[in-house]
């Protein structure tokens, strides 16, 4: 599992890095260095003897933001700590605190609902088409010898190829990743149900079954 943690290299967050590593989590890190300093990951490797990735990006720039989701696409989970904190500074200069920790966490925010968009009709694909399987097994299983069973049963083939297609384009051309795409499989109980099912194999079935 990739966990995002924005800030990492702060005091908090280096510390939360850290421990993530030491829990056995790949972590990656947006840190814009206004703050902080990029030798703090050499003290996060002494540590854990692990060097998290590292991206150097503002998140009040939204096309960065955008462009790090592309290429991170695998991240699972995001602990937030960009923001600044001094009290001083964000009553002499609260435009400036605005911006940095309220339109910042908008845009991060936005690119995670984004991806729970896509993760969630993912799902919902992957339903259909355990739905679309069982119909299909249930055809082959219970019904006698006839052409409307034939037929019944190559329509349901054809569905859940288109399917299965569409789930597998997704799941590579996508913001939801191989990965992704994975995980929430293998979260149904018939865990290795879309690998099993091939077209022709369980044509072969129905044509025996009815016999």
């Amino acid at each position: 599992m990739k966990i995002l943690v924005t800030g990492g290299l702060g005091f908090i967050g280096s510390h939360t890095v850290v421990e993530l590593q030491n829990k056995g989590f790949d972590v990656v890190i947006i840190d814009n260095l206004s703050n902080s300093s990029e030798s703090v990951l050499k003290g996060i490797v002494a540590i854990t003897g692990k060097e998290p990735q590292f991206e150097k990006l503002d998140l009040r720039e939204k096309a960065s933001a955008q462009a790090f989701f592309k290429k991170h696409n695998d991240v699972s989970s995001v602990i937030h700590f960009a923001a600044s904190k001094a009290v001083g500074e964000s009553v002499k200069n609260p435009l400036l605190y605005y911006e940095n920790n309220i339109a910042s966490l908008i845009y991060l925010l936005q690119e995670l609902q984004e991806k729970t968009e896509e993760i969630i009709k993912l799902q919902q694909d992957l339903s259909n088409a355990k739905d679309q399987n069982t119909i299909l097994q249930k055809i082959c299983d219970n019904q006698t010898n006839s052409d409307k069973a034939l037929s019944d049963a190559q329509s349901q083939i054809d569905k859940l190829q288109k399917i299965i297609e569409n789930i597998a384009t997704k799941a590579v051309d996508k913001p939801t990743t191989n990965t992704t795409f994975n995980q929430i499989r293998n979260n149904f109980s018939d865990k290795h149900f879309l690998e099993n099912i091939k077209a022709e194999e369980v044509k072969r079935k129905c044509q025996t079954n009815f016999t």
